[in-house]
């Protein structure tokens, strides 16, 4: 089985964009997406494109014309350019830096919008980041032909004799409705199959909309960069042992869309919050208190310690999410800030919200 060529179809997104005025030309920035920045970042060779800077996070940006911007609904062809210039921006970068892909259309009108809107959301960048540190998207998209199906589950002379010990074969409304009751379990027992061997080579996966009747399954698989060849491997074994009123189609490696946050509504407190109220924190906690309270909780909610339990892998996944979460803020400060305590967090809004504001003021 051959990949498909790359191409990332992504949901448009139109804001109300307040204008700068005045005698100069007004200029957008239409925000590609979030890097980590550092001296050795790949940058594509494009005289519009910008790298705008808060710490040691980037937003890579195109300048546009506002003018422009504005006319976007009405004139389809600068749509379709704009989109093609956004994916291919970001699969060049992607190749060589982890990238947190913002959705299309993520317009502002100053870089210093952009900048507050990174010192905004700074914790739970730095977070995405490093969670698709290294990681990778495959678009997986597998069809069927409705028609041979059914045909074949109606010449199976084993469903035929359970049918004739229950319904009047000449009665063909109640046959119909037996055929897809069977085929869609078929559909669901399909489905089942490739999913898990699939999830044995990747880390995550994220469904998508099936766009027509004869799909029936579109689902996006985060792996590690690492894994491509395995998980070829595992696309060409499925081609081979499937049926052939099976059809796959699949696109990849691709910067990782489905698994990227599209909005960041959280503050930098907001989140921390949460995440110490995940961890059963008080709002002032030594660095081995919150790898304690990890530990402890995580082992009560193990998947190993409660399989099959759904509610105990959510509360796990949670607890790794807050975790991280507040690794990421501990690792962003030089010290422990809390007074008198040496080795202690604060939590308390003051003073997280002091350690941006006082960076983005510097």
């Amino acid at each position: 089985m051959v990949r498909q060529p790359v191409l990332v179809v992504v949901e448009m997104r139109t804001n109300a964009i307040e204008r700068v005025t005045g005698d100069m030309q007004p200029v957008t920035y239409l925000i590609h997406c979030i890097i980590e920045d550092e001296d050795t970042v790949y940058m594509p060779l494009a005289t519009d494109l910008e790298k705008i800077a808060y710490k040691d996070i980037a937003a890579v940006a195109r300048r546009v014309d506002a003018r422009s911007a504005d006319d976007l609904n009405s004139d389809k062809e600068q749509l379709k350019n704009w989109l093609v210039a956004y994916q291919q921006t970001n699969i060049d970068i992607f190749h060589h830096s982890t990238i947190l892909p913002l959705r299309f259309g993520t317009m502002v009108d100053q870089k210093e919008a952009v900048e507050d809107f990174l010192a905004s959301s700074y914790i739970h960048i730095k977070w995405a980041l490093d969670r698709l540190k290294g990681k990778a998207e495959f678009a997986v998209q597998l069809s069927w032909a409705l028609n041979m199906v059914l045909g074949e589950i109606s010449q199976d002379e084993q469903w035929l004799s359970k049918v004739k010990a229950s319904i009047d074969l000449a009665d063909k409304v109640e046959m119909g409705r037996l055929l897809f009751q069977v085929a869609d379990t078929k559909k669901k027992e399909i489905v089942a199959s490739v999913h898990r061997k699939l999830s044995a080579v990747s880390l995550d996966s994220s469904d998508g909309k099936c766009t027509d009747e004869s799909m029936i399954m579109n689902r996006s698989y985060m792996i590690e960069r690492s894994a491509e060849e395995s998980f070829d491997e595992a696309m060409a074994e499925l081609g081979k042992e499937n049926e052939s009123y099976l059809s796959f189609k699949y696109v990849g490696p691709i910067p990782p869309y489905s698994f990227a946050p599209l909005e960041f509504k959280l503050g930098n407190f907001e989140l921390i919050n949460a995440a110490r109220k995940e961890l059963l924190l008080l709002e002032r906690a030594r660095s081995a208190e919150i790898k304690a309270s990890y530990r402890r909780l995580s082992l009560k909610y193990h998947p190993d310690k409660n399989p099959g339990d759904q509610h105990s892998s959510e509360c796990f996944k949670k607890l790794s999410d807050a975790y991280k979460l507040l690794e990421t803020y501990c690792r962003s400060r030089e010290e422990p800030i809390a007074p008198g305590e040496k080795g202690e967090y604060s939590f308390t809004k003051d003073d997280v919200e002091k350690v941006f504001i006082s960076i983005r003021k510097a």
